[in-house]
Parts: C-alpha cells; sequence; structure tokens
C-alpha cells in the first residue's frame, strides 16, 4: 500500500467547510462547523492552542504567506524572511493527520509534540522548518509523505516506530544536521527498505 492509498481522509478544506466555518478569536484560526478540522489561519499568534477534538491540520494551514514578511505586494521575498509566524503550538492527542504544507516555512518553530493518535503527515507538511531540532513519531503513526522534513537543516535526531509503513520520497532530504534515526529493536531492515541508501547508516536502534 503507497502513502497515498494511506491518506484516506481528505486534508484540503473545502468551499462548503468555509461557508459553515467558525472562528477561535484567541489563537485567530478557523475550523470546520464540527471543529473536527482546522481549515486555516490568519494573522495568527505566536503561540496556538488547537481545540481539543480537532482531527485534522488541513493543508496549509499555518503555512507562510507573503503577507507575514511585510512587504510591498509582489515584491520579492528574500529567503531569510520567508518564515511564519508560529513559535509553538499545542496539537491534542485527537488530531490524527496532518495536511501537505501545514506547517511549512515555519522557521521560528523548534520543537513540537506530534500527537499520540496522529496517523499520517502529509506531503511537506514540515518543509524548511529550519530550527526544528527533533521529532519522534507517535506509536500509531503510519505514514509520512513525500518531503515531509524537507530542507529541516538543523533536525539531528528522528525517532520512527514499529507502526510506519509508508515514507515519502525526499521525506529528508537537505536535512544536513541528520545524525541519528532512532528505530524500534529489530527493526533497522524494516527501515532500510523505506529510507534511501544514503541515510542507513544513520539507523540505530533502541
Amino acid at each position: 500500500m503507497t502513502w497515498e492509498q494511506m491518506m484516506a481522509v481528505p486534508t484540503a478544506p473545502s468551499a462548503e467547510e468555509f461557508d459553515r466555518d467558525f472562528w477561535d478569536d484567541d489563537n485567530r484560526v478557523c475550523y470546520s462547523a464540527d471543529g473536527k478540522r482546522l481549515l486555516d489561519a490568519e494573522n495568527f499568534p505566536a503561540e496556538i492552542t488547537v481545540l481539543e477534538g480537532c482531527k485534522v491540520i488541513c493543508d496549509d494551514a499555518f503555512a507562510f504567506q507573503d503577507y507575514m514578511a511585510g512587504r510591498k505586494i509582489g515584491e520579492e521575498i528574500p529567503l531569510d524572511e520567508r518564515s511564519s509566524y508560529l513559535e509553538k503550538i499545542h496539537l491534542p492527542n485527537s488530531v490524527t493527520h496532518i495536511g501537505a504544507n501545514a506547517f511549512a516555512e515555519c522557521g521560528e518553530l523548534v520543537s513540537i509534540k506530534l500527537p499520540t493518535g496522529l496517523v499520517s503527515i502529509g506531503e511537506s507538511a514540515f518543509v524548511d522548518c529550519w530550527q526544528l531540532e527533533k521529532i519522534a513519531l507517535p506509536a500509531k503513526t503510519m505514514v509520512l509523505g513525500p518531503r515531509a522534513f524537507q530542507g529541516c537543516i538543523n533536525l539531528y535526531q528522528v525517532r520512527l516506530n514499529k507502526a510506519l509503513e509508508a515514507i515519502g520520497e525526499d521525506c529528508f532530504d537537505d536535512c544536513e544536521s541528520l545524525e541519528t534515526i532512532l528505530v524500534p529493536k529489530g527493526m533497522k531492515d524494516h527501515f532500510k527498505k523505506l529510507l534511501p541508501k544514503k541515510l542507513h547508516k544513520l539507523l540505530e536502534e533502541l
């Protein structure tokens, strides 16, 4: 089964959901009417608490947007200014899916505790989160999408789990500080099948 097949839950917000959304004014984010999907965030603060019961962080929810750079519309934005407002986020354990580009270019995000119920992390979900240093996958996570952590240049340790079945292409590409990929005892051969050969030397069994 491929990662695309495993991503059975849609993570893109729909027009119908936005028509009936509700806002959390304290955190400046909006949810679907039933509160199960975080659809979008606008002018949000540096620290966010996601509501209990939310299951999906939708595509692009906290990703860098051009207005965040404070430059004139249409002006080119230098790479060192392409950073989302987000510095800290508290995710409830009810979250099961993180969508594509959900935290893309959150350059000030140093750490994140992934929820225990998390099943999948979408394509480019944490791409270019430059300050992110460590990631530990919860026991239920089954899928890492392509380029999920690409460009996380300060990421030095990754902890994978027994349930992980699919790792998309270039998931850890350009993670130039990566030193160790921790895997469950006896599963090194399993992860050699999921990861590119250049990362095999970083595998270390717990």
